[in-house]
């Protein structure tokens, strides 16, 4: 009994030592938009990593986030703060082609065709846990002419706003951001149809 008794600290201690391992590798993600009225652009346009009917993933200086369209908010979000302990300096972020899952990697600045991507992030859930295994394909936007001298597209947008060159098409419409200025609280998902040119407007972080 005795020797039962001194095993039981042991034990416990051991579980302990494990539920923080297992906390490590399966961390769910706030989601803390408390310094976006504060941040700019920076140097170039967020972009568009994602979209469907229901939801867009973009990618900026407040790092990546979900914009779900069906609730007008931001459901999830990855920030660089949020990466900083697991040793990504330079997010990288790539979708996977169902719009399910964030694969996540160190942007290197090699220009190298091979993406190595070291964690992965569920969006239904927002848990983060580190992976081996790479996507077998990622989704990947359409890029067009820069807005602004862009015959084919131009038509569509006001370019009294600042306008991403990323879109996504589906359904006989494109779906792509813009901003009226510098600010990112100003950022705006926008929904175009082909057909006559009627947009719908997202106010992404209002």
């Amino acid at each position: 009994m005795k020797y039962k008794l001194a095993l039981f600290p042991v034990i416990i201690w051991a579980l302990l030592i494990l539920a923080g391992c297992l906390n490590n590798a399966f961390e769910e993600l706030s989601v803390d938009l408390s310094d976006i009225p504060h941040m700019n652009i920076g140097s170039e346009m967020p972009r568009l990593l994602y979209a469907d009917d229901n939801i867009a993933v973009i990618q900026g200086t407040f790092g990546v986030i979900v914009y779900n369209m069906q609730n007008s908010l931001v459901s999830n979000r990855i920030s660089y703060e949020h990466m900083k302990p697991y040793d990504i300096s330079m997010m990288l972020a790539s979708v996977s082609q169902d719009g399910t899952t964030i694969y996540i990697g160190n942007d290197d600045m090699s220009f190298s065709n091979e993406i190595l991507y070291t964690h992965q992030y569920d969006i239904s859930s927002r848990v983060i846990k580190e992976t081996k295994e790479q996507p077998s394909g990622v989704f990947i936007p359409n890029t067009i002419e820069t807005p602004g001298y862009n015959e084919q597209y131009d038509k569509y947008f006001d370019l009294q706003y600042l306008t991403s060159d990323k879109i996504v098409e589906f359904n006989n419409l494109f779906i792509y951001l813009r901003s009226l200025d510098w600010n990112i609280k100003n950022l705006q998902i926008v929904i175009c149809k082909y057909e006559d040119g009627e947009s719908k407007v997202f106010d992404v972080f209002n």
